[in-house]
């Protein structure tokens, strides 16, 4: 399953259940009535799942001024093992998708759970190399301000680049993270569809 490094962490370094056991098909939810979502997620190699990662536990040494959002986190977390280095997939559950939504809430939870997934692979003693990107959601909210009918929408934060979130990072599947520096990550789109019978947002995700 794992090498006997990984195995050694998890047995005496991580807390007990702090991943799940190592599934090729897992069920990531978002419980929350404002937006519950059911992720069915394949994927072949080993792995390791983060389930509800952002109500796990982390690194108390970060800020907790909300400006910043050193406290957020992302909803689910997969490390995916590729042979000679670790792949991080970064799963953002949202009913919908604004510039608010993506400026404020979904970029500041993957920078921080991109930099605590590190400190958690030193700990694997595992290499990652590679990084992805996801939001589930059912509507785009960006309304018209993409074609410049609100421009404060797309002022840009101190110190960042202006940039349109929709053209720049949003519809060109890409994501520009703040980190002192410009980091370009991979920014995948889930369209979920809600279960008319449940009221549940349901979608698929291969990890191939």
């Amino acid at each position: 399953m794992y090498s006997r490094r990984v195995q050694f962490a998890i047995d005496h370094f991580i807390m007990d259940e702090y991943f799940l056991p190592m599934q090729k098909i897992y069920h990531l939810k978002e419980e929350k009535d404002s937006g519950k979502s059911d992720l069915n997620v394949s994927i072949e190699k080993s792995n390791l799942c983060i389930y509800d990662f952002d109500n796990k536990k982390k690194c108390n040494f970060l800020r907790g001024d909300k400006k910043i959002g050193m406290q957020k986190s992302v909803d689910h977390i997969l490390f995916e093992n590729c042979d000679d280095f670790w792949r991080l997939h970064l799963i953002e559950m949202k009913s919908s998708v604004g510039y608010k939504t993506w400026r404020e809430s979904i970029k500041p939870k993957v920078r921080t759970s991109y930099f605590t997934a590190l400190a958690i692979a030193d700990f694997l003693g595992i290499k990652i190399a590679d990084v992805i990107a996801y939001t589930t959601y059912e509507e785009e909210k960006f309304l018209a301000s993409d074609s410049g009918a609100n421009p404060r929408a797309v002022i840009p934060l101190l110190g960042e680049p202006a940039r349109d979130p929709v053209a720049d990072e949003w519809r060109k599947d890409q994501m520009f993270l703040n980190i002192g520096e410009e980091m370009k990550i991979p920014h995948k789109k889930i369209h979920m569809i809600r279960n008319k019978a449940t009221g549940v947002l349901e979608g698929e995700l291969v990890i191939a």
